[in-house]
């Protein structure tokens, strides 16, 4: 049986960091999803400073010791270091910088007053360029890049637009799974720039929304909606966003905040499906 290979992208996954349901959610869904044998999943998420190396047994990949990137106006040296979810053979990198992730407290995605942070864009593009510059420096060619909510949300363009000529990304397809609608997804010119990458943004706006592109540019595109949320109406309440999405390969699943093993396993069977389109 041919395996697929996913690399499974997200900026927190329990136990190592969680500040709302994206965190339980990517640990359950690609625990049972490396359970199949027909699946080869591997996963990275930033190594925030309060993730403990010895709790965890993170270990060095000697490949992924000082890559250098090109980000920005310059060069910088990334490391990544490797564990397993406790209790699996779930394989999570985690990308390690000093600057970006490091200082960052337990909330993410703001300072410990709740002030949001400013250069979350830039954070998350850098971990975006880092994360497919990794693919190669592997020798792990994935199938299909699953790209969790607006943290992963530059990742559908910058590989259509700047890898997609390299023989080596030609062919891979992204996955974009949206769990939230909110104002983190807008992002600054800044944050496309510090990538190389094309920013269709106006004049008279400072920011633009980042799910039109990775809408627009993933090969599938998949609502995450529960019993508090109504991520759906809140995309077709956006013109905008409606018009982007009604054109994209797209689906919806509703996961019960009490979801029983049933529901888990209907979406599995829903995301299973979408991953072998």
């Amino acid at each position: 049986m041919n395996q697929l290979k996913v690399f499974y992208l997200c900026s927190e996954l329990t136990p190592f960091s969680e500040s709302y349901n994206l965190a339980s959610f990517s640990t359950r869904l690609t625990s049972i999803l490396h359970s199949k044998d027909n699946y080869d999943i591997r996963l990275m998420q930033p190594k925030y400073g309060f993730i403990s190396e010895r709790k965890y047994i993170l270990r060095e990949v000697i490949r992924l010791k000082d890559m250098e990137i090109e980000f920005g106006n310059g060069k910088r040296l990334m490391n990544i270091k490797s564990a397993f979810i406790p209790e699996t053979r779930v394989q999570v990198y985690f990308l390690q910088d000093d600057d970006y992730f490091k200082p960052l407290p337990r909330l993410l995605y703001k300072a410990k007053n709740g002030r949001v942070l400013s250069d979350n864009d830039i954070r998350f593009a850098l971990f975006a360029k880092v994360a497919l510059d990794t693919l190669k420096t592997l020798y792990w060619k994935p199938d299909i890049i699953v790209c969790n909510d607006w943290q992963m949300s530059f990742i559908p363009q910058l590989l259509k637009e700047n890898y997609s000529e390299d023989e080596f990304y030609k062919d891979m397809k992204t996955v974009f799974l949206i769990h939230s609608i909110n104002n983190y997804r807008n992002f600054s010119k800044k944050s496309y720039d510090s990538i190389q990458l094309d920013c269709n943004i106006t004049k008279d706006k400072k920011v633009v929304d980042n799910y039109l592109s990775a809408i627009k540019y993933s090969d599938k595109t998949i609502i995450i909606d529960n019993d508090d949320k109504n991520i759906y109406n809140d995309i077709k309440a956006d013109k905008d966003l409606a018009k982007v999405y009604r054109k994209s390969n797209h689906s919806e699943i509703l996961l019960p905040n009490d979801a029983s093993t049933s529901d888990w396993l209907g979406l599995i069977d829903k995301i299973d499906k979408a991953l072998h389109e």
